[in-house]
């Protein structure tokens, strides 16, 4: 169940929100982790704070997805920010993007990635759960994280999260702010759920060879991320995704991301 202490978390939604319509609803949450360990240069003295780089991630993310008239409709985001504790930002939970303040967050405090994770599952269940009641169809929910995810799954949450992805009843990705080049200075060995070589996997989270690359990182896997829902929501329940070669940003000749194929990640 969801932790007492979380902030502003009580699925207080209005009513048109489980109003049947015509097209599937994907349920979308952004898992941002704001520790103090963001507020550190990305690559090294003179370069972008992480944290500033968050939420530039974020504005150009929601962003994206509120000027799509058909994806607006579709998608509602929750919006979650986490370090030893877990609080929903950007205004009402499970919103239309449109309807989201994209927050300004700042760093601070440690991490509990166990309470972020089990938060962020307990609220989509709950929101998918009530609509499928109310009699809307639904997308599989999806699990979008942003962080260094300094801190270490529990065994107890890792196998959550294996059984709910070996059902196929939530998707989750992200993007993991460290480099993944063991000769880099900035590398270090991956926490359970980062990419632990430079091999595509579409259950862990994105990332790139070079901490020179992790700016531009951020901005791709924004667009990356944005451009897989957008193609979701025009795909009928059940139905493969049919992707334009223009759609693909793993085509980019300037794509920094280490990713699997697009496909993987709808």
């Amino acid at each position: 169940m969801v932790n007492d202490n979380i902030k502003n978390a009580g699925l207080h939604m209005p009513a048109e929100m489980f109003q049947p319509i015509d097209k599937p609803i994907l349920l979308a949450s952004l898992l941002l982790d704001r520790s103090g360990s963001e507020d550190q240069p990305v690559a090294g003295p003179g370069s972008p704070l992480r944290i500033d780089l968050l939420n530039q991630f974020t504005k150009l993310f929601v962003e994206t997805l509120a000027k799509d008239d058909d994806v607006n409709e579709q998608v509602l985001l929750n919006i979650i920010a986490f370090n030893h504790d877990v609080e929903i930002v950007g205004g009402a939970e499970f919103a239309h993007p449109r309807d989201i303040a994209v927050p300004v967050l700042t760093a601070s405090g440690g991490t509990d990635y166990d309470l972020a994770l089990n938060t962020v599952i307990d609220l989509s269940r709950k929101r998918y759960e009530m609509g499928k009641k109310l009699g809307q169809e639904h997308y599989v929910p999806i699990v979008v994280e942003v962080g260094d995810f300094e801190d270490t799954l529990s065994s107890a949450t890792a196998r959550r999260v294996k059984e709910l992805v070996d059902h196929n009843d939530m998707q989750f990705d992200g993007f993991a702010t460290i480099p993944l080049n063991p000769e880099d200075p900035n590398f270090r060995i991956p926490t359970p759920w980062c990419m632990k070589e430079a091999v595509p996997n579409p259950r862990r989270r994105l990332a790139v060879k070079d901490y020179n690359d992790l700016a531009d990182g951020y901005q791709q896997y924004a667009n990356l991320k944005a451009m897989s829902i957008k193609i979701r929501t025009r795909t009928g329940l059940g139905e493969k995704p049919q992707i334009a070669p223009e759609e693909n940003p793993i085509q980019d000749p300037d794509n920094k991301l280490i990713v699997p194929q697009l496909g993987d990640l709808i």
